[in-house]
């Protein structure tokens, strides 16, 4: 079920401003590259701008490494944006940690119009609170006590050496919360406590410095995931306080797991790691294909969209509300079909890394040879990296046999090996007297073996295919002769017959 916001450009006023704002405490997770794409997304087609802002106030957690492996992990996706990261722009800086004098300017304008106060609770005092509340079953875990203190009670706590936070004073009226996605509500003030927007430390807190960003940016829409939907009568709050304009806001789905569990850093490690997907050989369009699909769709038909479809089709209203299933099967699916459409020059262009990476190959000699392989693999890869145990056996005879292949097909009585051995001795014979090494002669020398003889050719093929590889599957079996050359074949025919004597 979709909802029926009206989210076409004539809606617009002035230019769409969006942004992706990650905090640089890891990598780029899946549900991450999903709220980046919207953005992107909904900023292609309306012709607006994409801004990448660094929520990096969490000084103890943030470090440069997280933030340029953020870089890396939007640029493999093709996700170019307009300002911020390493980019100029009008309302720079783009890092909130080189912001806090903006930040400074409001919050003493808070101060001054008395919207926000300092608190002067120690830690314990607050736990007690916290307590208090609980016992109560308040949905509130501070009372406001410090929303009204007298001069001498500030002079005591300054003496005693208190360093105070700042909060909020929330207001007595329902903070409406209007959303593109999930429709509008009334958010009840009970259920509200006076926000800290500034710490102990003096560093401001998210939900102050997200909505001064976004207004001092002239962001126009607020596109993140529900996770957030907290956050959002917090900082509408603030903003009112302010007088401030408020950019418009859509929540997208949860990415779930399939048991149903929000798909996280915390619950699955580096499985919602978009680089891992990157290292083990997904192509960014079937990542960003997939990706847009999780809690999107055009028609709930078409699952495959070109870039440039996807930024046509693209809008809020076509966004679901409820969670969308992370299918690594589908995301397999997906990556093939990607891979599939590549030219087998481009394919062998992407696979090289993996067999380097794997020892297999030093330098690009033969690369006639490789696109060969490549080609005779045909579409048998889902990722790039399974280049590598497809076709290992055509660099190098340090593989072993696949135990439940030679036990199919190669037999498990003496009487069975015997009559492989025999079979596979001929058939080393015959491609050693074969004047011509192609597969034609190959193929129509090895039927008539097993023709004349009464062997089945599934047999035949199949002991032969893992005498040469190890493996009871891959490409054509007589590809992989003539790719491997007879003196590579006769070589390996025999390691095999001496295996089963």
């Amino acid at each position: 079920m979709h909802n029926t916001v009206n989210d076409t450009k004539a809606n617009v006023n002035g230019e769409v401003r969006v942004r992706m704002a990650p905090s640089p405490t890891g990598f780029l997770h899946i549900g991450g590259a999903r709220t980046a794409l919207f953005n992107w997304l909904y900023a292609k087609h309306h012709h607006g701008k994409f801004i990448l802002r660094i929520d990096d106030t969490d000084t103890a957690r943030s470090t440069d490494e997280s933030m340029h492996e953020i870089y890396e992990a939007m640029q493999w996706l093709g996700l170019d944006w307009d300002e911020g990261g390493e980019k100029d722009g009008p309302y720079g800086p783009y890092l909130q940690s080189k912001r806090k004098d903006i930040y400074d300017r409001y919050v003493k304008e808070l101060l001054a119009s008395e919207k926000a106060y300092h608190c002067y609770c120690t830690q314990e005092e607050l736990e007690g609170i916290r307590t208090e509340a609980r016992e109560a079953k308040s949905v509130r875990s501070y009372d406001g006590r410090c929303r009204e203190l007298s001069s001498e009670v500030i002079e005591k706590y300054i003496a005693e050496g208190r360093k105070p936070t700042i909060r909020i004073k929330m207001p007595d009226t329902p903070i409406l919360v209007d959303d593109l996605i999930l429709g509008s509500r009334n958010i009840d003030p009970a259920t509200l406590e006076d926000e800290v927007i500034v710490r102990f430390n003096g560093m401001p807190n998210y939900n102050l410095t997200s909505i001064i960003d976004d207004v001092e940016m002239k962001i126009t829409h607020v596109i993140r995931g529900t996770e957030h939907l907290n956050n959002t009568p917090k900082q509408i709050a603030i903003a009112n306080a302010l007088e401030l304009s408020l950019p418009k806001f859509a929540h997208i789905p949860l990415v779930l797991d399939d048991t149903g569990r929000k798909l996280s850093k915390r619950h699955h490690g580096d499985l919602v790691a978009v680089n891992r997907y990157r290292e083990q050989g997904y192509l960014p369009q079937a990542m960003l294909n997939f990706v847009a699909r999780l809690g999107w769709s055009y028609d709930d038909k078409q699952e495959i969209f070109s870039l440039e479809e996807l930024i046509d089709k693209f809008d809020l209203a076509r966004v679901g509300k409820s969670g969308s299933v992370f299918d690594i099967k589908k995301l397999e699916w997906l990556n093939s079909h990607y891979i599939n459409e590549l030219d087998v020059s481009t394919r062998t262009d992407a696979v090289i890394p993996y067999w380097q990476a794997e020892g297999l190959i030093d330098t690009i000699e033969n690369r006639a040879k490789l696109e060969k392989i490549v080609e005779a693999v045909g579409e048998r890869l889902n990722t790039l990296k399974d280049i590598v145990p497809q076709t290992s056996y055509f660099f190098t005879q340090d593989f072993e046999y696949d135990p439940k292949a030679t036990k199919k097909w190669w037999g498990n009585s003496d009487e069975k090996k015997q009559k492989t051995c025999e079979i596979l001795t001929n058939l080393s014979q015959i491609l050693a007297d074969t004047p011509d090494f192609d597969l034609e002669t190959i193929e129509s020398s090895v039927w008539k073996y097993t023709d004349e003889n009464d062997i089945k050719r599934v047999a035949a093929m199949q002991s032969m295919r893992i005498a040469l590889t190890g493996l009871s599957f891959g490409p054509s079996l007589f590809d992989i002769v003539v790719l491997l050359g007879r003196e590579e074949v006769l070589e390996r025919l025999h390691r095999a017959v001496v295996s089963l004597t």
